[in-house]
């Protein structure tokens, strides 16, 4: 345990620094040790160094929970310390006091805090006071360090996950919550029971999320943490099946069973015995679940609630949508995505950070995307920039296809009204359009174009604001690449581009659907009009 130097650590919203400046002051004035990062930051150091030095020197962290606060990374990643240092010691609610300013409970995270008693604003600054340093007398030692550094149950690449996961803080603490909403009732319904999956585009960074999660929150599961694999299970449910128990039966030999001794038909239920008699909550992660229609798979895969188990599936596709709790993982935010692509190559100067930066936004902040862009210019020593690598991106080289290798993956798994949509979006050249103008574009008139952005958004390709969907321009690249969809023709723009016309005069558009389709048919009316010019130009 580290020497404590302060009673209280004040994590805030910089939207909040008025509040928090009162607070600190009159927490000061009852004789309380205060950090504050804008009093106790010498000129000169490292903030993030002494930020870190002040929380772990501290015996409590005072979390002044805004809706700010729940978006900000920073604020996020004190919290996250405090918790794990309170879960280590038996109680993750131990070193942290929440103050919520909102009327609401359901930007807390995570699940435990919303169901813990916290303070309010309105009981008045100098009553704020004295409630923190009633608790402060509660506590003994400091907060201390929590590294993040992996369990000896992990293999080395589960480990390099654990290590290099950046940022995800928000996907962190829906995920504990979701699988423990069945333990605060009164907080959130959990009537599916402690089941949640995990879902994202290939390369998104599921399973990096998963394990860190395993890693960092290993002490909420003291019955152990299990992970599973259905990779090559196989396309029907009694394949996965035998999957599924060849994996139990590993596990179970892990664990001591004398797995010879117990039939294929009796593995769930000799290890659920085996739960429910220790008592002790534990994890199961099963990977690499397979798209499946079959919702019997969820009676085969999870294990049962009164064992205490915890169950996460991960898969590419949103299978169980609206039968279990979902955590969808997307695009990084730049900030996570540059500091990613830096551990590889730092930015020479302001222009490099600059095409660094197009670069992530160009891959949509795809996690896999970028590493394969970051091992490329590492190994290249220093023959390759960040603005080379755009360039052959845009050029659809080679290179780009082994950027998108992953990614490319989820298209083999589409169907024939999938691939048509997203080959219409790509010759478009606009991924952002209204749903309701897309039924009408020619060559979509016996697909279910309803059904096709359905199953798109499962797989995380595409996503909904409105009637406003955008599909990820990583799998729009992808569908160039790979089915080559080419240019409009010059009859076929002015068919489109009268169509969306026609759209611009119906009644009932929204503010946002005019918008959009102006901008499609303004970039259209471009290219036309460039064609026209280019055959001008070619007949003299």
């Amino acid at each position: 345990m580290l020497e404590t130097i302060y009673d209280v650590f004040l994590s805030f919203s910089g939207t909040d620094r008025t509040q928090v400046r009162n607070l600190a002051f009159e927490l000061r004035a009852l004789g309380l040790r205060v950090f504050v990062d804008e009093d106790d930051i010498a000129h000169f150091v490292s903030i993030t160094k002494s930020i870190r030095d002040g929380l772990s020197s501290s015996k409590c962290l005072v979390a002044y929970y805004s809706a700010d606060y729940a978006v900000r990374p920073a604020c996020q990643r004190e919290l996250m310390i405090a918790f794990l240092a309170g879960q280590r010691e038996g109680d993750p609610c131990k070193r942290i006091l929440v103050i919520n300013p909102e009327s609401s409970t359901l930007h807390l995270r995570p699940i435990e805090l919303a169901d813990a008693r916290f303070a309010l604003p309105v009981t008045g600054v100098i009553e704020l006071a004295r409630q923190v340093a009633k608790r402060t007398e509660e506590i003994q030692g400091s907060i201390g360090e929590v590294p993040h550094v992996p369990n000896p149950w992990l293999s080395v690449k589960q480990s390099s996950h654990v290590l290099n996961l950046i940022g995800r803080h928000a996907e962190l603490w829906d995920l504990h919550s979701a699988l423990n909403a069945i333990d605060y009732p009164l907080i959130r319904s959990a009537i599916c029971g402690p089941f949640v999956s995990v879902n994202g585009l290939p390369g998104a960074g599921k399973t990096a999320l998963v394990t860190a999660y395993s890693s960092w929150f290993s002490d909420a599961y003291p019955g152990g943490i299990h992970w599973l694999s259905l990779a090559g299970a196989g396309a029907t449910l009694e394949q996965l099946k035998v999957r599924y128990i060849y994996e139990l039966h590993r596990v179970a030999f892990k664990i001591g069973f004398d797995v010879d001794a117990i039939p294929g038909h009796r593995i769930i239920k000799s290890i659920a015995d085996h739960l429910q008699a220790s008592g002790a909550p534990s994890l199961w992660i099963i990977d690499d679940v397979p798209e499946m229609t079959d919702l019997d798979i969820l009676d085969i895969l999870t294990m049962p609630a009164y064992t205490g188990a915890r169950t996460i599936l991960i898969g590419d596709k949103d299978t169980f949508r609206d039968i279990i709790p979902s955590i969808r993982i997307g695009p990084m935010p730049l900030s996570d995505a540059s500091s990613l692509l830096d551990r590889y190559r730092l930015p020479d100067n302001a222009k490099d950070r600059r095409a660094r930066d197009s670069l992530a936004l160009r891959l949509n902040t795809n996690a896999a995307a970028l590493i394969a862009v970051g091992d490329y210019l590492r190994d290249r020593q220093g023959q390759a920039s960040y603005a080379s690598a755009m360039e052959e991106i845009d050029q659809e080289s080679h290179f780009t296809k082994y950027v998108l290798a992953r990614i490319s993956r989820v298209l083999d798994q589409m169907g024939t009204s999938e691939l048509s949509v997203l080959c219409l979006v790509d010759q478009l050249g606009a991924n952002t359009i209204p749903a309701q103008l897309l039924t009408r574009l020619p060559g979509l008139d016996n697909i279910d174009v309803g059904a096709v952005l359905k199953s798109l958004s499962a797989y995380s390709a595409a996503s909904r604001v409105g009637s406003i969907w955008t599909i990820d321009p990583l799998i729009v690249l992808a569908t160039r690449i790979h089915y080559t969809t080419g240019d409009m023709t010059e009859t076929f723009l002015q068919e489109v581009i009268a169509i969306i016309t026609e759209f611009l005069h119906s009644a009932k558009l929204t503010a946002h659907e005019i918008e959009v389709s102006r901008m499609i048919i303004n970039d259209l009316q471009l290219k036309l009009d460039n064609r026209i010019l280019e055959a001008v130009d070619t007949s003299y």
